[in-house]
């Protein structure tokens, strides 16, 4: 039996996670993850079982849920991976401003505090949704369990809330709509985009973070 090393599954978690994200599910192999951990094939398999089992461990370090310094960890297995996804995306991407100033017989928010909360959550997050982005279609499991939790639901609350501000309370929902997603992109690309690109803005994460805040709360409230 081979002896494990302190420290050596956060280096595979991590590793399998960077992998991952770069090359999807499908095109991922444990040979590449155990060269990106710097073990050998046969270390790699002593920690997990397989690719699935790997996937989780990608899934939990992302989540920030993974104990590890806990050699003995259980993992839920692939029948069971979508619905704990589900619970654990529940738990951890929440956006208590944008809830609240969607609901009904709320008065109309301010954007700043639900603009801040989207960058901040974009940028605690990237990994998971890096990684969600890439693989998720790959695996049925997943399927849809990304879209419905996260994206879906995120995208609908915030049409809304763009269609509750003033310069958009008139406006036909097409237009609600396509702002609502072009400004939500455009928070993504500086809280977590701009990590990865070639040629990042020459600025600082809150830098970026005031910049998104401004130009977002110019366009719903109707001021230059």
């Amino acid at each position: 039996m081979r002896t494990r090393k302190p420290g050596r599954r956060a280096d595979i978690a991590r590793a399998a996670l960077t992998v991952f994200t770069r090359q999807g599910f499908r095109l991922t192999q444990m040979a590449d993850v155990a060269r990106e951990a710097g073990v050998s094939a046969g270390t790699l398999y002593s920690y997990v079982e397989g690719k699935e089992a790997l996937f989780e461990l990608a899934l939990q370090v992302a989540l920030e849920r993974l104990p590890l310094d806990e050699e003995e960890l259980r993992l839920v297995g692939p029948s069971a991976l979508g619905a704990w996804l589900t619970g654990e995306l529940r738990g951890a991407v929440n956006w208590p401003r944008l809830m609240t100033a969607t609901r009904t017989g709320m008065p109309i928010p301010k954007p700043e505090p639900v603009i801040e909360e989207l960058f901040d959550l974009l940028t605690r997050h990237r990994h998971l949704i890096w990684l969600l982005d890439r693989c998720a279609n790959e695996i049925p499991e997943l399927a849809g369990v990304y879209e419905s939790e996260v994206r879906d639901r995120y995208i609908a609350k915030f049409a809304a809330f763009v269609g509750r501000s003033p310069a958009f309370q008139r406006a036909e929902p097409g237009v609600t709509a396509a702002t609502a997603r072009a400004l939500m992109e455009m928070v993504a690309w500086m809280a977590m985009h701009r990590l990865r690109d070639r040629l990042p803005p020459a600025c600082t994460t809150e830098e970026a973070k005031q910049a998104v805040v401004a130009i977002a709360t110019g366009r719903l409230s109707g001021t230059p």
